[in-house]
């Protein structure tokens, strides 16, 4: 009986041992804020590029991105954003190749006034 007890708290202060490296691993992940600017343009075939900063434990770290697209791509914008990068340990975590998807339409609404109206016809009498 003596032993069993034993052998019961053992592993519980086993189970109670790795559940806190568990937790501190991931107490040890930090956040930081990242800021950038994106470039788009194109005809039929599109481009992007843009640069950024992330802030992380006081020093900024240079980023840099890039893309193609392909498809009804005509004319061009500019995006500028900002956010909070979270769960990380150090700079490299933030760097990769990251996907994006997206559509997006400009519609001027038709005037049905003329510019130029044609003067109105005099009534008969």
């Amino acid at each position: 009986m003596r032993h069993s007890f034993g052998l019961r708290a053992a592993l519980i202060a086993l189970t109670v041992a790795l559940t806190g490296l568990g937790l501190s691993s991931s107490a040890r992940a930090d956040s930081g804020t990242i800021s950038f600017r994106v470039l788009k343009g194109g005809w039929f075939i599109g481009a992007s590029g843009g640069s950024g900063t992330l802030f992380f434990h006081g020093r900024s770290y240079p980023l840099s991105i890039g893309g193609l697209s392909v498809g009804l791509v005509f004319g061009g914008s500019e995006t500028y954003f900002r956010g909070t990068v979270t769960n990380i340990r150090s700079p490299h975590d933030v760097t990769g190749i990251y996907g994006a998807a997206g559509a997006g339409a400009a519609v001027q609404p038709h005037d049905t006034r003329s510019a130029d109206p044609a003067p109105a016809a005099e009534p008969r009498r």
